[in-house]
């Protein structure tokens, strides 16, 4: 965050969007920290978990899909897949229909690993998430939506 010093030199409505953003930043940062923290412990990364959980909410999507829920390239989906495919957490299958394509889908240890750490990533997310009141939940989600949605950065 800009020093005292510093902020004087900004406009006054610039040093208000900037306050948000870092602590939005900042908020975000202590958070993930926490997730590594908790994953490490269960022996998966973030972007691990993520796969796992996309693949536990809709087994069998493609490589193409995965990427665009992760908000990734395929490219670098294709490397995270390949490190959890050598772990025994994920598995391609060829597409019947589509030679190009494959679908992803949880192996015995996947599955494992993924009702090992949901409980904790979920609960670790409902206590953040649960400073706040239900109608500044809502709020909240609905503010970040309308950043989400802005079109800005297309």
């Amino acid at each position: 965050m800009p020093s005292s010093s510093d902020r004087a030199a900004l406009p006054q409505a610039r040093q208000d969007v900037l306050q948000t953003w870092f602590r939005l930043a900042r908020v975000y940062q202590k958070i993930q920290r926490q997730l590594d923290r908790i994953l490490d412990e269960a022996g998966l990364t973030l972007p691990q978990f993520d796969v796992l959980a996309n693949l536990g909410m809709s087994e069998g999507i493609t490589q193409q899909q995965l990427a665009e829920r992760l908000l990734v390239t395929k490219g670098n989906v294709c490397g995270l897949l390949d490190r959890m495919e050598s772990a025994g957490l994920v598995e391609r299958r060829p597409s019947s229909t589509d030679r190009r394509a494959n679908h992803l889908h949880l192996t015995e240890k996947g599955r494992s690993s993924l009702k090992a750490a949901f409980p904790v990533h979920l609960g670790l997310i409902q206590q953040c998430i649960g400073a706040l009141s239900t109608a500044e939940q809502t709020k909240l989600d609905e503010l970040l939506g309308k950043i989400e949605s802005a079109d800005f950065y297309q």
